[in-house]
């Protein structure tokens, strides 16, 4: 699988998120997979518009996750996928997409 350059590095942004081609082979939403022996997460979001997720991330309760704005298709997850709980789609369609904000209440 061949993965795309690092997303463009400004203030707003957080670790390196890396696009990759949409599969059809690839479920909705949060998934974990591997290639050889690494493990990886990633969030293939399978609608029409930028849209914000909530990021899970192991270990720190609440202080750890995050949110990103994802574009449709698969976008890989910065770092190991064990680190990774659970993504979900929380709403903000027409955000920016790789732009990643501090963990705030969502209902």
């Amino acid at each position: 699988m061949a993965l795309s350059g690092p997303a463009h590095a400004d203030a707003e942004r957080g670790p390196e998120v890396r696009r990759t081609e949409a599969s059809a082979l690839a479920p909705c939403g949060f998934f974990r997979y591997s290639v050889r022996e690494s493990q990886f997460a990633a969030y293939n979001h399978c609608g029409e518009t930028t849209v914000r997720v909530h990021v899970d991330v192991r270990g720190g309760g609440s202080t750890n996750d995050y949110h990103l704005c994802v574009s449709p298709g698969r976008t890989q997850l910065p770092g190991a996928g064990p680190n990774y709980l659970n993504a979900y789609y929380i709403g903000g369609a027409g955000c920016r997409s790789g732009v990643r904000t501090e963990h705030a209440p969502h209902y």
